[in-house]
């Protein structure tokens, strides 16, 4: 009986496999992308997602330096204007007030010199020979001496703490104004942060939203920080950017040959083969729930030599799908 059911078994996976094709087939979508390209991604921010506030329209030819795309700055831009009036402001205050300190040192360095020539005249009156002059003279010469000596110490004393002070105020009036010149700094930082300009002569190029956001990156769209939101073409060497189902991703290899097929280039055929697979799949908010991994193939010379812009979309098929790709 065991025996009967083993052969039924056997059967029944022999006829599946007849029946099974060979190998399932593979088709990528893919987009062609110029290699050196500049890559325009989503500055910083405090908050992520970010409205693009303006993003130069697709097929824009800009120059080196041109702004492409900017982020609302927020107060940055405001609080950079408030802080160099605060400047401003503080080196005023602090101006007024070292001059009042300094007007201080100025008469208490006068009320030192004037402390010291009494204690050189008391000086002279006290070296005067006991012996010349009355006991009661010589004894207030003494206390005279005494009392100028003391009096000069203490203005002595009183000028170097008004000089003190005013060093002390100008070193806190450098801090003060440096503290603001930072916050100043941070905040042009911040608005200048805001915005992408372009490093070459080129043609702007959006890209699409990855993760759950999708769409098209346009003008007034959500974007994700630090996402790739478009490129500054220049022209130079092309290759196609495919992404394959992660549960298709073991019939990829390194080097594979492939057949592309461009949308916007009906009847015209090229190869390529891969060159590079990402090691860990990303999700495609546009395309569904489904997480692909990234695929770069390089195309043949015959293939890059056909009229491809950035951005056009392309059919990859493996070599083992399709005879033409061998």
């Amino acid at each position: 009986m065991i025996r009967r059911a083993e052969l039924i078994a056997a059967g029944t996976l022999v006829a599946l496999t007849i029946a099974m094709p060979a190998h399932a087939v593979i088709a990528l979508t893919g987009e062609v992308r110029a290699v050196d390209a500049q890559s325009v991604y989503v500055p910083r921010a405090n908050i992520s997602p970010v409205v693009i506030r303006y993003f130069v329209p697709e097929g824009t030819a800009v120059k080196k330096g041109d702004v492409v795309l900017r982020l609302d700055p927020g107060q940055s831009a405001t609080k950079a204007k408030e802080a160099e009036v605060q400047i401003d402001q503080a080196r005023a205050k602090a101006d007024k007030e070292i001059a009042d300190l300094e007007v201080k040192a100025l008469q208490a360095e006068l009320e030192q010199a004037k402390a010291d020539a009494k204690l050189a005249d008391a000086k002279v009156e006290a070296a005067l020979p006991k012996a010349l002059i009355s006991g009661l003279d010589y004894d207030r010469y003494q206390g005279e001496l005494a009392r100028a000596t003391e009096e000069a110490a203490l203005k002595r004393g009183d000028a170097v703490t008004a000089r003190e002070a005013v060093a002390r105020r100008r070193s806190d009036a450098q801090l003060e104004v440096h503290k603001l010149e930072i916050d100043r700094d941070y905040a042009i930082w911040s608005a200048s942060n805001a915005e992408v300009r372009a490093q070459r002569d080129g043609i702007v190029v959006h890209g699409f939203n990855a993760g759950w956001l999708g769409g098209r990156i346009d003008e007034g769209s959500s974007a994700m920080v630090g996402a790739e939101a478009g490129q500054v073409v220049s022209g130079g060497a092309m290759q196609v950017r495919a992404w394959v189902l992660e549960a298709d991703r073991p019939g990829l290899r390194e080097n594979q040959r492939v057949a592309l097929d461009f949308d916007a280039l009906p009847g015209q055929h090229g190869g390529g083969r891969i060159v590079r697979i990402a090691g860990a799949p990303e999700a495609r908010g546009e395309w569904g729930r489904g997480r692909y991994f990234q695929v770069d193939i390089e195309m043949d010379a015959a293939a890059a030599r056909q009229r491809l812009l950035p951005g056009m979309s392309v059919r990859v098929i493996p070599s083992a799908d399709k005879e033409t790709a061998r």
